[in-house]
């Protein structure tokens, strides 16, 4: 266990990148609790758990199949323990700015109802930014009319669309469309840190910041996000719960994020 600890606490360090308004954490003792149950030895948390639980290169998280049903009942009983599936909360009501971060269609209109949510609730934005690339819309999980044929034309069809506060509809709008990514394997689509490296390319102030994404991605985004603005930048994210019962690979989900969020953390860190 000392050893579990020692290796654990380099989560808990000092970080040298953005300026987080929260502090989102693994708790230690709860991470190897979970590396335990799936037998990863405590000199081998980060390869054993990308080995584990990520998902294979080039396959998306609706594509991934479920656990076995002991593994899923432990990691979703875990993950519930762990608030995994529950709503991250903003900081403070003020910000300069929202960013909603690319998805399925669905998932960015969960995201966008979120934050009109948190709108009717008092917190406050000057602008709106959608941070989205140009991954082909797939009919297993992209359900939106309108000859859209990417991710970011239904971001604008999303944010058209969509029945928002005169004040909140009245916000200036920016758009990151990323293009696809050429490599060996063919074209792949634009990441969280790619569209957010390129949304810093347009030399944005550097006001408090508030991304918006949901469960249970909030966590491995939050790491990313750290990693990417510069110092100077406050940043703060938002987004809703989720129901596992909802999803058929849910467990399976969750670990892919569990071991993003492990491996970012200790790129932060090093």
């Amino acid at each position: 266990m000392k050893k579990w600890l020692l290796l654990l606490s380099l989560f808990l360090g000092t970080y040298v990148s953005a300026a987080p308004l929260q502090e989102r954490r693994i708790e230690p003792l709860a991470l190897s609790e979970l590396a335990d149950f799936f037998k990863i030895s405590e000199d081998d948390l980060i390869a054993g758990s990308q080995a584990r639980w990520l998902r294979k290169t080039g396959q998306e998280r609706w594509e991934m199949a479920e656990l076995s049903l002991e593994q899923k009942q432990f990691v979703l009983r875990w993950a519930e323990g762990q608030g995994i599936f529950t709503e991250w909360r903003p900081a403070v009501a003020v910000y300069e700015r929202a960013l909603i971060l690319g998805a399925t269609t669905e998932r960015m209109e969960g995201r966008l109802s979120h934050l009109r949510k948190l709108w009717e609730e008092g917190v406050r934005f000057q602008e709106v930014v959608w941070l989205t690339g140009e991954r082909p819309l797939d009919p297993r999980v992209d359900s939106l009319a309108g000859g859209c044929r990417n991710e970011s034309e239904a971001a604008g069809l999303i944010w058209g669309e969509a029945d928002l506060p005169p004040g909140m509809r009245a916000l200036p709008l920016v758009f990151i469309s990323v293009p696809m990514k050429q490599s060996e394997r063919g074209p792949q689509r634009p990441n969280t840190q790619d569209t957010l490296l390129a949304w810093l390319d347009t030399s944005p102030s550097t006001g408090s910041s508030l991304f918006i994404t949901d469960q249970p991605f909030c966590g491995y985004q939050y790491a990313i996000i750290r990693s990417c603005l510069p110092d100077s930048f406050a940043f703060d994210l938002a987004g809703p719960g989720a129901d596992p019962s909802s999803h058929p690979a849910a467990a399976a989900i969750t670990l892919d994020a569990i071991a993003r969020w492990v491996y970012q953390d200790h790129l932060n860190e090093h």
